[in-house]
């Protein structure tokens, strides 16, 4: 009798212990993030002789610069095609003998509202200094890049940042700026500008920024 009592204790034991060991080995703090979707952008670019937003026509491209891309000879069309969060190059015209500007454009920094990539109308008129420089100075290229502040997961704020850097490139383009002279890069929220946590810390880093690539001299 007491032989069967330990038996039975030392099953039960060991079925414990099993039990315990399964429970263990089972995910913590696991955070289940949704699966990404390709989010394509297109971008019509003015023909020669279409009426430009700032005024003017559109010529497809600038006079000693490059074409529109591959298959554009300027008569207008789709010319971008974006997928997220891959950062692929808009444009082709760049080089490693470019030097970066961070300050030419600093005071044309836009800005989002919360979770949106819509420019507002209120950054237009900085968009249009950039596009007029881009225009007059066809050597240079330009990164626009996009951020966020950091409420959201880290893959959404990435997909989001590139989604507004594309928003600003087609404001730039329908302003007479060739695609192959712009490309975009996505932040998300890795690289604040302003590092509290309050409302209008959070307004400063919805932004997107434009680094300017001159010719090295």
């Amino acid at each position: 009798m007491k032989k069967g009592v330990v038996c039975i204790s030392l099953i039960t034991l060991g079925a414990l212990f099993m039990g315990t060991g399964c429970k263990s080995k089972g995910p913590v703090g696991l955070t289940n993030i949704p699966k990404m979707e390709p989010v394509i952008k297109t971008v019509t670019v003015p023909g020669p002789g279409q009426p430009l937003p700032g005024g003017g026509t559109g010529g497809g491209g600038i006079t000693g610069g490059n074409p529109l891309g591959p298959g554009n000879t300027g008569g207008g069309g789709t010319t971008i095609v974006e997928v997220p969060p891959v950062n692929q190059d808009i444009g082709n015209n760049f080089n490693s003998n470019q030097v970066e500007d961070r300050e030419t454009f600093l005071a044309q920094m836009v800005h989002f509202e919360f979770d949106s990539s819509q420019v507002r109308p209120d950054d237009l008129p900085k968009l249009q200094v950039v596009a007029q420089h881009m225009i007059q100075n066809p050597q240079d290229a330009l990164v626009v890049e996009g951020h966020c502040d950091e409420r959201g997961t880290e893959d959404y704020n990435l997909s989001l940042g590139e989604r507004r850097a594309l928003s600003v490139v087609e404001e730039l383009i329908n302003l007479g700026v060739p695609t192959d002279r712009v490309r975009t890069i996505s932040y998300g929220e890795k690289m604040p500008f302003a590092t509290g946590t309050t409302e209008a810390d959070f307004a400063q880093n919805r932004r997107g920024e434009f680094v300017l690539l001159r010719p090295a001299q």
